[in-house]
């Protein structure tokens, strides 16, 4: 006697239900990914004294009497080892930068943070003594000063 090969079966789909369950979790996830990026603690460095970037109203920063834009505080003292981690931070809405007078610091350390786009930040430690001028290379009229004592 001949058996006839029985013809494959066509696999079952899955529940509708099943599908239902693994969007709702992908669904649960991506939510949950989300919420944490929005309500994690901010990482800003909390060591040292914090520098303000900022423009003058509608972002404007030009070279007016008195400027519209600057650094805040204009004078910073810092001690060694205890706040001498400065962080600037752009509240602008223009980019700027961190450049430290190599002129008017002679042979103390120099620091440039090459632009700090808008709510970016810039970090340095000072960890020689000294009074360290600083200003944007994009908008020159823009100084301040940073005193480092031990």
């Amino acid at each position: 006697m001949e058996q006839s090969a029985k013809p494959a079966e066509s696999p079952k789909p899955k529940p509708k239900t099943m599908m239902l369950a693994v969007i709702v979790v992908v669904i649960l996830i991506v939510v949950g990914v989300g919420l944490y990026i929005l309500t994690r603690p901010n990482t800003t460095p909390t060591n040292g004294t914090p520098v303000s970037i900022f423009d003058g109203t509608g972002g404007a920063c030009s070279a007016v009497t008195p400027p519209n834009c600057g650094f805040n505080p204009l004078t910073l003292n810092v001690k060694i080892g205890t706040n001498s981690t400065v962080t600037w931070t752009n509240n602008g809405a223009q980019a700027h930068t961190v450049t430290s007078n190599s002129t008017a610091n002679g042979s103390l350390p120099s620091f440039n943070s090459n632009g700090i786009n808008a709510n970016g930040q810039f970090t340095f430690t000072f960890n020689q003594e000294g009074t360290y001028h600083y200003y944007c290379s994009y908008h020159t009229w823009m100084q301040a000063v940073v005193v480092v004592s031990a």
